[in-house]
């Protein structure tokens, strides 16, 4: 494959080889001739042909325009697949370093794009070629005859929008007129994403939210924090920390522990951590890596869920007007079991009462244990009868002890939402019309797969939004305002 390396290097930040991969067949590893360190790597097909590339640093910033992007690009689409000429230019997409330019094919009839299948190259503004990638597959274009028009599938798929009235933070990175305040906000609930043009019924995607539920009134538990979260008087504090307004507490009943970090992103063996807010002493979260046989009697998940409810009532004694609960669904004795086949087959393959040599270097340093299986609830946060999207505290509770294994309090500074009126000025039927106005439904090829695994392109109405490009996804419940998302310096062709 010395042809293709060679190709390669031009777009390389330096002279370079090519090595066979140990790992994958027909992949091959990208050697600075200068350092001897791996920077990157390629693979073809069977043909020869270049079907991925990759660089490993870190993209680097620069001041290359998209027009600029583009031929780069292209010049690095002409190079190694120079015959290819059935694939055109159809998006180039701003991912903030890299853009990703996409290359597609068309369909004779109506000259529509046949979406994911052809070449993404992405450049960075520094004008590197940092990756590539080539998808081929085989496909069949099914050409149903129209029997809806343009406006009966607008009018179709307006009748299948829904929206929540809640209080969201519309924030300036994701919606491209956002001023990243919260707002009293109709929130787009979607619950098809295209019509079929030839009549047949859409697919839904809509979800029923069953498992939310309010929280009964109730008096605070006469126990501690500590005592809920399952710590007694067995432990001892290890050590603790303050920090930026914020104070950790490291907690064990392990009496060879002696040393901890203060890192709340992964448990840590044999310790329980606690976080605090300083100044208000609220409790923040909760992280343990205490070690468990699991096994014994099981507690019932409505015993979890009160511990859980009284938990957060100890900690917010207004729970019932500040969060609904939810439960996250169990896994089904068919899934666990095709689990522990695998688990089984592992350890078939991989005997470990055979003579089996480990490098140090590729054991983690800390000792493996076995944590707590947990029931774990989610806390979706509520004012005065709104929800407040994108806040929800996670707890996890033991289910064989009961305590609290993890806990993470995701609520914004009251001053932030908590001023603001929750009757809409705007109805919902307005909001609805005003998105309407926004929307026109473009055709589209969308893309399924078939018992074979063939891919089957259909016609469908797709909903776009030709003055603003970044879809609608919320109306102002004060002013009407329709929210879009920012798809930075995107364009579709």
């Amino acid at each position: 494959m010395n042809n293709i390396i060679e190709q390669l290097i031009p777009f390389l930040p330096s002279r370079a080889i090519a090595r066979v991969s140990e790992y994958e067949e027909m992949t091959f590893d990208i050697i600075d001739e200068k350092t001897d360190e791996e920077i990157g790597s390629y693979s073809v097909n069977e043909h020869g042909e270049l079907v991925s590339f990759s660089l490993f640093d870190e993209t680097t910033q620069g001041d290359v325009v998209k027009d600029e992007i583009a031929a780069i690009a292209d010049k690095f689409l002409k190079t190694f697949h120079p015959t290819k000429k059935e694939y055109e230019l159809s998006a180039i997409l701003d991912l903030d370093n890299p853009y990703m330019v996409v290359y597609e094919k068309r369909d004779e009839t109506y000259r529509l794009f046949l979406h994911s299948m052809g070449f993404v190259v992405s450049v960075s503004t520094a004008g590197q070629v940092t990756q590539f990638h080539y998808t081929e597959e085989e496909y069949e274009i099914q050409n149903d005859d129209h029997v809806i028009t343009k406006e009966e599938a607008l009018k179709q798929y307006i009748n299948q929008l829904d929206f929540a009235l809640t209080i969201e933070h519309y924030d300036h990175e994701v919606y491209k007129n956002g001023d990243s305040q919260y707002h009293l906000s109709y929130s787009l609930i979607e619950h098809i994403t295209d019509v079929p043009v030839d009549g047949s019924e859409p697919f839904s995607i809509r979800e029923e939210n069953i498992g939310e539920c309010k929280i009964p009134l109730q008096d605070p538990p006469n126990k501690s924090i500590y005592e809920l979260v399952g710590i007694t008087s067995e432990y001892r504090l290890l050590d603790s920390l303050k920090e930026k307004g914020k104070k950790t507490e490291v907690w064990t009943e392990n009496k060879l522990i002696d040393s901890c970090s203060f890192e709340m992103d992964e448990p840590e063996n044999h310790v329980v951590k606690l976080k605090f807010d300083e100044q208000t002493g609220n409790l923040l979260g909760v992280i343990s890596g205490e070690e468990s046989e699991n096994d014994g009697e099981e507690i019932s998940l409505e015993d979890a869920k009160k511990h859980a409810i009284d938990f957060m009532v100890k900690l917010f004694p207004d729970a019932n007007e500040r969060f609904h609960i939810e439960v996250l669904e169990e896994f089904d004795d068919e899934e666990e079991f095709e689990d522990e086949e695998m688990d089984d087959e592992f350890e078939d393959e991989f005997d470990l009462d055979d003579d089996f040599d480990i490098e140090d270097d590729d054991v983690d340093e800390e000792e493996y244990i076995e944590h707590e299986q947990t029931y774990t609830f989610y806390f979706q946060l509520y004012h005065q009868g709104i929800r407040v999207d994108q806040h929800v505290s996670t707890l996890d509770v033991g289910k064989f002890t009961g305590k609290i294994t993890n806990f993470d309090l995701d609520i914004p500074a009251p001053e932030l939402y908590t001023h603001l009126l929750t009757s809409p000025k705007i109805s919902y039927d307005e909001a609805k019309e005003i998105y309407k106005n926004q929307l026109e439904m473009e055709l589209v090829f969308t893309r399924d797969y078939d018992e074979n695994e063939k891919a089957i392109y259909k016609l469908s109405y797709s909903p776009s939004f030709p003055a603003t490009v970044g879809h609608v996804r919320a109306i102002d419940a004060m002013t009407g305002k329709a929210m879009f998302v920012d798809v930075g310096d995107a364009t579709f062709l």
